[in-house]
């Protein structure tokens, strides 16, 4: 494992979206690493006026704002990000899942730290009243639509994120995403829950002149990039600035592939891969989709470097 990292030997690194909550799990990074978060803490806190020191170390906050978690999600593994560069791990791929190529971005140094927090705060500062995602589990695409079809929410929920063959995020309009949970847990699902999300990604309905990222994009410096990235999109391979800054715009209302960019890559000789989280979701819903391959989080690996 170690020699295989440390020389570059067919990797990709996957970061994740929105969702999780770090508070258990923060105790895991290094110390170096925290001090990191600490500073780049004061960062948002100057600028923003948000504190996630407070959110991760303090006593239980009461808020209502998505942006707390975001920040404190992309600001972690932007460090984690480090302590494995400081390492020598460096991909052939980045990968980003959904707000997760923000972060890629930001790690790969196409865009600066502070221009990523820009790029979520505006994202967040355009939120809509009665709009939520969810994760259904155990069913195959086709039945997941019948579902949608059958609880005649069609046009105000849609398949927002393909997983893998079984797994499945679906956005839109908050009560009628619940109506298809419902509908979902009734006819067998082996796992249904919410996202902490106030907004439709990946669907349409986000896809609107209000919420277009552009005006964001093209107010930031995005510079080409020394690791290609993967498109979970489309699967086409982005490095140039031009590139990217479109990336960053199509990423927040098209649907995601994430298993055609997983299999996409193993076929393309990418056999190991790392999550780059506290996290093992990204890793839950991948093993599934190529047996071949190795997937690892920071657990893993830190074991392995330290």
């Amino acid at each position: 494992m170690e020699r295989n990292l440390k020389n570059k030997h067919n990797l990709a690194m996957m970061f994740a979206g929105i969702g999780a909550d770090y508070r258990k799990v923060i105790h895991k990074i290094p110390d170096k690493e925290r001090g990191r978060i600490h500073q780049l803490s004061d960062i948002l806190k100057e600028t923003y006026k948000i504190d996630i020191n407070s959110y991760l170390y303090g006593p239980a906050m009461d808020t209502e704002s998505n942006l707390y978690n975001w920040l404190t999600i992309y600001t972690c593994d932007y460090a984690i990000y480090q302590w494995y560069a400081a390492r020598g791990v460096v991909p052939d791929y980045f990968l980003g899942y959904s707000m997760g190529l923000i972060t890629a971005l930001a790690c790969s140094q196409a865009i600066t730290f502070e221009a990523g927090a820009f790029l979520l705060h505006e994202i967040s500062q355009k939120e809509s009243a009665g709009e939520g995602m969810a994760t259904i589990i155990g069913f195959e695409k086709e039945e997941l639509g019948r579902i949608i079809k059958d609880s005649r929410n069609e046009g105000r929920v849609f398949i927002a994120c393909e997983n893998n063959p079984y797994c499945f995020v679906i956005s839109g309009y908050e009560n009628s995403v619940q109506k298809v949970c419902l509908l979902a847990a009734e006819r067998g699902a082996l796992h249904v829950y919410a996202i902490d999300s106030k907004f439709a990604f990946h669907t349409p309905l986000y896809h609107r002149p209000q919420r277009d990222l552009s005006v964001s994009v093209e107010t930031i410096k995005v510079a080409d990039s020394p690791i290609p990235f993967l498109s979970s999109i489309d699967q086409s391979i982005r490095w140039k600035s031009r590139d990217l800054s479109d990336e960053l715009v199509r990423n927040m209302y098209s649907i995601m592939k994430w298993g055609d960019s997983i299999a996409f890559l193993s076929r393309s000789g990418i056999k190991n891969f790392i999550e780059v989280s506290l996290g093992k979701g990204l890793t839950k819903i991948s093993r599934s989709i190529e047996d071949t391959c190795r997937f690892d989080t920071f657990d893993t690996v830190s074991k392995t470097l330290t």
